[in-house]
């Protein structure tokens, strides 16, 4: 088998090069250009509905109900989609980082959800890692909210989190008692705006996607297992992402 040119590994270099400057350039136009006019249209649309909403009549208000709902769930797209493009766009920055730290920092962003909720969420010890620490932080957040938005009625969640090691790979698990995913879903599930249950749940389909991207830019992947003593009626979610070890080379 030959051995790629200089010159075509020059132009793959230059072309991915190129990409990755693309991406960039495409997050933050993403951010100044969809996000901040979705913002302004949702906060006058706000403003609108306050100050003559009730002069209107019953119609005009279904209407503009219609209207606040469509605007938030925009907004929610936008942001989902700016989240993307700005993890895609920057190569992580790798280096210890400690997960036990970086799970506080989710459930401290999770605080208000988790009390609603009245989520019970437990862990094992976790290892220090090879990582990017804002990375960790978002798919800490990403998993233990989906745990918390994808609960079963009147059943307040309980979500379980541990860890173990294989090889150089340490294997992190996020196990919850919620209303699971089908099997014939458990790849698909992590594609962009792939929801499964979007008429009953709010979202613009990217959490998974978003946490796929982190565990493969990272060298590692996600999958969705099986839940351990899980109750026979439902199934619940069990999400495992791999993180390298700090000795890993």
């Amino acid at each position: 088998m030959m051995a790629p040119r200089p010159e075509i590994s020059r132009r793959e270099a230059i072309a991915a090069q190129a990409l990755l400057t693309g991406l960039t350039e495409l997050s933050s136009r993403a951010g100044h250009d969809l996000v901040g006019p979705l913002n302004q249209a949702a906060s006058l649309l706000a403003l609108f509905i306050k100050r003559y909403g009730s002069q209107l009549g019953p119609d005009a208000d279904q209407l503009l109900e219609f209207l606040q709902r469509s605007s938030t769930s925009m907004e929610g797209v936008a942001a989902g989609v700016r989240k993307y493009l700005e993890i895609a766009g920057r190569p992580p920055s790798l280096a210890p980082v400690d997960l036990n730290a970086s799970l506080a920092c989710s459930l401290s962003l999770l605080e208000e959800a988790i009390s609603e909720s009245g989520a019970i969420v437990a862990s094992d010890s976790l290892p220090t890692v090879s990582a990017d620490a804002a990375h960790m932080v978002t798919i800490f957040e990403i998993l233990i909210g989906n745990s918390i938005k994808f609960r079963r009625p009147d059943t307040p969640p309980r979500i379980q989190i541990f860890s173990r090691a294989v090889g150089d790979l340490n294997i992190i698990a996020i196990a919850d008692n919620g209303i699971g995913v089908d099997p014939e879903s458990r790849e698909t599930v992590f594609l962009p705006f792939r929801r499964l249950n979007g008429k009953e749940y709010s979202g613009a389909g990217l959490g998974l996607a978003v946490v796929k991207l982190i565990a493969e830019m990272q060298g590692g992947y996600v999958r969705i297992g099986p839940v351990p003593d899980c109750e026979p009626s439902h199934n619940g979610t069990q999400v495992e992402f791999t993180v390298r070890s700090v000795q890993a080379k």
